[in-house]
């Protein structure tokens, strides 16, 4: 045996002592039942004494092997027991050291024993393999976590930090009155560390229904200076059974970002505005030269000039390429306007007298145009309405052949107000869907100049709706026509027009 093992005093004094009471109680027991029977015979007192010299004998050296049987049994159940618990303990404390593994029972010593030590043994073997690998995840993970250069934060349930890295600490600093940051850190919640109510409810969205969340904010740092953040929040989940037990948020500094885009825009501000000034001027000069051109026709002189008829022809190309040039600018300058963030004129429009303007400024005697009107009012910016309904119908006569059919309806949904415009056309390709909505970006560009499209106007359109809180989708197969969405959000006085519908 192993005496060196922690020997387990209190489950020994337990099983000995309940052997030894249990041993006691019954050779009592039997003692008493001797004594008795012995009092019913009719025996003389020398061979009654000599009886119960007897019997105590017998019950005295019962008890002597009781004992000696339970050390022993004892021994045999304990010692292992203890060698268990030693080798246990080493493992608990010394997980990676080598030789805990070792066996202590041989395979050829039989049973319980040698199966509790194999399994044990098998125990700690994963034990040293996990904590390995864990140990590794760790690292990397904190490796990770310090090279990535945006800030990322995590909270639990309750919205205390669960960990953060070194860029987070950079730029938020948070407080700390002891030297030890990361600990103290630790212990606050939330609210102590950031005080913006859009990433509070995009971390509580999060929480409570399981979703990603992604919003702008724009914060400001330790040193006075404002920044702008593009902030993703996700669930963390447990992976058996996908509980949710926190969130985790990346802070994405957009700000250089921010800044070169209102930069862009003050670039096509300004140089639609310089553009604006020499457009007009050629523009003038233009008509007073093809003015009085037809002067000359009209008096049927001749044209003091050679090939004049020629020149004519050249007039008029440049009259509707300046045309062509004045509308990009228009374009430009009203997009420049809208990213500027520039309010809107929002009031009640009447949509049937709206989409009659738009008809009567849009050629479209070619086609065959359907009106529908689930609702006959909205609230929202008329000319910017306007707008969008000229350019999606302006796109649909140019490219739908003549004879198709062009469908104009404003429906009401839950939530928003749609405008739905149509047609039978030869369809947008899958592959250029998602760029469709960019500046300058033509499907088809042979077919874009030879109608006149500028690559402005879907742009536009888009811009207008961000700026009315809407969107605009575009829903089409090629070959099968395509079909534009746009989605104004339902104000309350819209919201009173469904109610005295439905």
């Amino acid at each position: 045996m192993n005496f060196s093992a922690p020997f387990p005093r209190r489950l020994f004094r337990w099983l000995f002592f309940k052997q030894i009471l249990v041993t006691s109680a019954l050779l009592l027991l039997v003692d008493g039942l001797i004594y008795l029977w012995l009092l019913h015979q009719n025996f003389n007192q020398e061979s009654f004494l000599m009886g119960r010299k007897i019997v105590l004998v017998t019950l005295g050296a019962s008890a002597v092997t009781v004992v000696a049987i339970s050390l022993w049994m004892a021994g045999r159940l304990i010692f292992p027991l203890g060698r268990l618990l030693a080798k246990i303990q080493r493992i608990q404390r010394f997980p990676l050291e080598e030789g805990t593994e070792e066996e202590l029972f041989g395979s050829d010593e039989p049973g319980e024993w040698y199966e509790f030590e194999r399994a044990l043994g098998e125990l700690s073997r994963d034990l040293q393999i996990k904590t390995i690998r864990l140990s590794r995840e760790k690292t990397e993970l904190r490796t990770i976590m310090a090279a990535i250069n945006e800030a990322v934060l995590a909270i639990d349930q309750h919205f205390n930090i669960l960990f953060y890295n070194s860029q987070f600490a950079l730029l938020f600093q948070p407080k700390s009155e002891s030297g030890d940051l990361e600990d103290e850190v630790l212990k606050q919640s939330l609210s102590e560390v950031l005080r913006a109510p859009d990433i509070l409810f995009a971390y509580e969205s999060s929480l409570k229904k399981g979703i990603h969340c992604r919003v702008n904010v724009q914060l400001q740092m330790s040193d006075r200076l404002e920044k702008n953040f593009q902030v993703s929040v996700a669930p963390l989940k447990k992976k058996h059974n996908q509980e949710i037990y926190g969130a985790v948020a990346v802070f994405h500094d957009v700000t250089e970002m921010k800044k070169a885009e209102q930069m862009r825009v003050e670039f096509v501000g300004n140089v639609s505005h310089e553009l604006k000034t020499p457009l007009t001027s050629i523009k003038g000069y233009l008509q007073t030269v093809q003015a009085d051109l037809s002067k000359f026709t009209q008096c049927s002189q001749p044209i003091p000039v050679q090939n004049g008829n020629e020149i004519k022809s050249f007039l008029n190309i440049i009259d509707r390429n300046v045309e062509r040039l004045a509308h990009l600018v228009d374009d430009l300058l009203d997009l420049s306007i809208l990213q500027s963030g520039a309010k809107l004129n929002k009031k009640n429009m009447d949509l049937k007298s709206l989409t009659e303007i738009v008809l009567n400024q849009v050629d479209g005697r070619f086609h065959t145009v359907k009106k529908k009107f689930e609702i006959e009012q909205l609230y929202g910016d008329e000319s910017r309405v306007e707008q969008v309904l000229r350019n999606l119908l302006q796109n649909a006569v140019r490219y739908v052949p003549q004879g198709g059919i062009i469908e104009i309806s404003w429906t009401l949904g839950q939530f928003n107000v749609e405008l739905h415009v149509k047609d039978d056309g030869p369809g947008i390709p899958l592959q250029s869907q998602a760029f469709l909505f960019e500046r300058f970006y033509r499907v088809d560009e042979a077919r874009s100049r030879q109608v006149g499209g500028s690559g402005i106007g879907l742009s536009l359109v888009k811009q207008i709706m961000q700026s009315h809180g809407g969107e605009v989708q575009v829903k089409s197969e090629f070959g099968s026509g395509a079909e534009f969405i746009c989605s104004f959000p339902l104000s309350r006085k819209n919201r009173t027009q469904k109610e005295l519908l439905f």
